[in-house]
């Protein structure tokens, strides 16, 4: 896929690696380890709580009267101190290396300690609390070692505990095998946890790498989806729809998330969406959402969602199958025209050139002077379709140059007027002297004259005078310029714009539906945009619209 653009309108363009590297997930509030430490740290608060719970209520403080108070307050109190600091920024500091962890864990270590002696050593219950201690330190560590060393410092806490108690008497010497039992535990439980803890890691690792290549998927679908040349359209089986996509918007005339009917946009898309429901199929239609917009086409898809209802429409511009189609029609024309032209053109020669003489001849008496007549501008007419093929075939390139366009419109009236053989009103408007624009002189003048003859020919027609107005519009903001022709016409019925500029379609008996068309493939060789309107004043009027240069 090759990237197009650098920058879109909603962000930076989506690279493919990014897919494959899972970049673009989301990342998580907290990491693993910073869970298990509010967790830990959570518990830590628990426990202080509820042991002087235990000492306040009345209930239980006579039994927590038989452990040493003093240690049992001290260790309270360091162990609800300590928790409720980490709660703040302090907590979220310590969390930033393991030695923070390292030390916390001594801190319960040695307050855990305290438990122990105060209610009797590992007879009193408080020894078990180390495992937790150990089992936090192999979540918290990511080094093995540390997590190891502290099951160890756990371990000879409960023996120097035990130790000292057996030394002043308050306990046997038989309660070092039990704190040795104890020991061996802390350690099988520290080495069993790791390993949880490392595939718990893992586990974690990949479902973020998962989540993160999904997320990037969605986000190059979307992408897609957005930069698509096809409209697409959610739709329902009553016809609601609404649009997903710009290309979607800028076809059918809708703004973003706008609901609306098929119907509204247009009667052929509902009816062609109803036979669909029905039957499963249909045949594609063209048909416009707007009277002078482009011919679309449509095709229908299920969706599978929770919604059964939800169906889809691709809409695509009819406009290229359309030209193609009109390609391939005229070079094939423009083969047989330039096989048979010369063919055509010495007998046709010959017709007129006969039809002249005769007409001339005292002979021919009035009647036979009108046939006469009727040869010779048949023959012309046959001899300019031949030419206007011939032009349109070729597609010659342009060959611009820089044009002061009030000097080129001048010497043009000038020459126009000098070849015009009827009379007619043609007004050029005043210019500005300063605009420029690159373009083919011939094209333009080939353009112009065409635009004009059109102009003259259907005001004389309509109103019996033949008359146009050449207008220059500025558009300072578009940093464009517009010519107008504005002809005294009726102008074209609405239901005839659409095929306006179609090669061969023509309102006029004369006309060969070819001058339009030529027209419009000059002015797209040069970069410039021909098409029809009304003026304000529901005047007829063909517009030329360039890009105007910087002197």
């Amino acid at each position: 896929m090759t990237e197009t653009k650098q920058q879109s309108d909603s962000g930076p363009v989506l690279q493919l690696s990014d897919v494959h590297r899972g970049l673009l997930s989301t990342p998580a509030p907290a990491t693993t380890h910073a869970r298990s430490f509010i967790v830990y740290n959570g518990y830590r608060v628990l426990l202080g709580a509820g042991l002087l719970m235990l000492m306040i209520v009345p209930a239980t403080a006579n039994i927590m009267m038989n452990f040493d108070r003093p240690l049992l307050v001290s260790g309270i109190g360091i162990l609800l101190t300590s928790a409720l600091v980490l709660i703040g920024p302090l907590g979220k500091a310590l969390q930033q290396s393991e030695t923070g962890y390292f030390g916390l864990l001594l801190l319960d270590i040695l307050t855990i300690t305290l438990f122990a002696s105060a209610s009797g050593g590992i007879l009193g219950g408080f020894s078990a609390l180390y495992l937790i201690t150990v089992a936090a330190a192999a979540v918290l560590f990511q080094t093995r070692i540390l997590a190891t060393l502290v099951a160890a410092i756990a371990v000879l806490a409960l023996l120097i505990d035990t130790l000292w108690l057996v030394t002043r008497g308050d306990a046997d010497v038989s309660m070092m095998l039990p704190a040795g039992i104890l020991g061996s535990l802390f350690f099988a439980v520290s080495l069993l946890v790791q390993v949880l803890a490392s595939r718990l890691s893992k586990a974690e690792a990949e479902r973020r790498s998962a989540e993160g290549q999904v997320a990037a998927l969605q986000q190059l679908n979307e992408q897609i989806i957005s930069r698509m040349e096809t409209g697409i359209l959610l739709a329902r089986d009553n016809g609601q729809c609404h649009p997903i996509n710009a290309a979607a918007r800028r076809l059918l005339n809708l703004d973003e998330g706008q609901r609306t009917t098929l119907s509204t946009i247009a009667p052929e898309l509902g009816t062609q969406f109803s036979v669909w429901l029905k039957e499963g199929r249909v045949r594609p239609e063209p048909f416009r959402a707007e009277t002078d917009g482009p011919a679309l086409i449509a095709n229908f898809a299920s969706l599978d969602s929770a919604s059964a209802s939800d169906k889809l429409i691709f809409i695509d511009d009819y406009t290229p199958v359309t030209q193609f189609a009109q390609s391939l029609k005229l070079n094939s024309l423009s083969k047989l025209t330039a096989s048979i032209a010369h063919e055509i053109r010495n007998p046709l020669s010959a017709i007129s050139h006969a039809a002249q003489l005769l007409s001339e001849s005292p002979t021919v008496d009035a009647a036979d002077a009108v046939l006469c007549d009727i040869l010779v501008n048949n023959s012309a007419r046959v001899s300019d379709i031949i030419q206007n093929v011939m032009d349109v075939s070729r597609r010659e390139p342009p060959r611009q140059i820089l044009l002061a366009l009030a000097t080129w419109l001048s010497n043009f009236h000038t020459i126009y007027s000098e070849q015009r053989t009827q009379p007619c009103d043609l007004l050029f408007e005043h210019c500005d002297p300063d605009l420029t624009i690159q373009f083919d002189p011939k094209h333009l003048e080939r353009i112009m004259t065409n635009l004009i003859d059109n102009g003259l020919r259907h005001s004389q027609d309509d109103t019996g005078h033949a008359s146009v107005r050449v207008v220059v519009e500025r558009d300072n903001m578009g940093g464009q310029l517009h010519i107008d022709i504005i002809d005294g016409g009726l102008g074209v019925p609405d239901n005839l714009m659409p095929r306006l500029f179609e090669p061969f379609f023509t309102t006029s008996q004369d006309g060969s539906g070819l001058g339009l068309y030529l027209c419009k493939e000059l002015c797209e060789l040069n970069g410039a945009e021909l098409g029809y309107r009304k003026t304000a004043a529901g005047e007829s009027s063909f517009r030329v619209s360039l890009k105007m240069e910087q002197k």
